[in-house]
């Protein structure tokens, strides 16, 4: 599989937000196809700009998760 350049995989990152609303870094990851890793360059880079918000939550399993959304 052909490596696909960081804008591309920002671009994707929005339009999933943009449909999901919500989503971690790992359910970004599987609907992109992407590694987890890429993923979170890519949201790091979105929240600097200011295109994503990031909220903590608390998994039923008692574990915390990242979860991220467009900003309005």
């Amino acid at each position: 599989m052909a490596r696909r350049p960081i804008t591309q995989i920002i671009s994707e990152v929005k339009k999933v937000l943009d449909r999901k609303k919500e989503l971690s870094i790992k359910g970004i990851a599987k609907e992109i196809k992407s590694q987890w890793r890429t993923v979170e360059k890519a949201l790091s880079t979105m929240k600097e700009v200011g295109l994503v918000k990031e909220r903590e939550s608390k998994h039923k399993t008692g574990v915390r998760e990242r979860l991220f959304s467009l900003k309005k």
